[in-house]
Parts: structure tokens; C-alpha cells; sequence
């Protein structure tokens, strides 16, 4: 028998848990994801950043999507939406990261996303070849 241990992929210096995504930006192949309130350290002392934007190269539209759940349920059936990525840009207002995974050139993140007066939930799947980049003012 064979055994393998893996760690990890990388560590993060950031966290986007708790984040607010308030606006997204793409052309050919790059997606702007604009946390205008910052996000979180991953090491101490663990700080919130100012303005904060990911930024992602390489992106592969055609394997990007966004699925939009009709509401909030822990388990069950469930029914909603799914989007092209770039096709949903002009609807974001505003999306909670409250969970986010990476790995073989996927960004995945869970969340939830404001549709006016309702909150449902929602995933962003982000494929990509190039960078994640994160850039934050000073």
C-alpha cells in the first residue's frame, strides 16, 4: 500500500471571511473583485486592510460561474440560479464571503448575496490560469 501526506497548496496572507464584495470589473481575461472595505490579515496582530481588490489573471469565462440559491436553508432541496460570471457583473451589490477555497486554478467562494431587501445564498467559481492578486491602498 501506497500512503501520500500532502499539506496545503499555499498559505494566504489574506482572509476574505466577513469580506464585502461590493463591485466586480472584467475584460478578456481579468476579473477585479472590489472589497472597498478591506479585508483580513492572516497573521497577527490579524488587521483589517483599507480598500482591497483581488484580482485575477487569466481568466477562463467560460468555466466561471456564480450560482444564486432562492433563499436561505441549512439542508434540503434547494432550487436557484445559475450564471455565466461575467454575465452577472452589472447585478452584484453586494456579496458576504463567509467561506473561500482554492485549489488547481479555482477560486471558490460561499457567501451571502444582498438582491434588494433579501439575502440568499450564493457561490462564485472563478477559474483561472494567471495570478490572484491582492492590491490594497494605503
Amino acid at each position: 500500500m501506497k500512503t501520500t501526506l500532502t499539506q496545503p497548496l499555499y498559505s494566504l496572507p489574506y482572509s476574505l471571511h466577513d469580506g464585502y464584495l461590493k463591485k466586480l470589473e472584467a475584460d478578456e481575461e481579468t476579473l477585479i473583485c472590489h472589497f472597498p472595505d478591506g479585508i483580513f490579515s492572516t497573521t497577527a496582530p490579524y488587521e483589517q486592510t483599507a480598500g482591497t481588490k483581488v484580482i485575477f489573471t487569466g481568466v477562463d469565462w467560460d468555466s466561471s460561474f456564480l450560482y444564486v440559491f432562492d433563499g436561505l436553508k441549512n439542508t434540503g432541496a434547494f432550487s436557484g440560479k445559475k450564471w455565466d460570471l461575467k454575465a452577472f457583473l452589472p447585478y452584484l451589490e453586494r456579496l458576504e464571503v463567509i467561506d473561500e477555497t482554492y485549489g488547481y486554478w479555482q477560486a471558490k467562494w460561499k457567501g451571502l448575496l444582498t438582491k434588494g431587501e433579501e439575502m440568499v445564498e450564493c457561490m462564485v467559481e472563478v477559474c483561472y490560469s494567471g495570478e490572484m492578486v491582492y492590491e490594497i491602498e494605503k
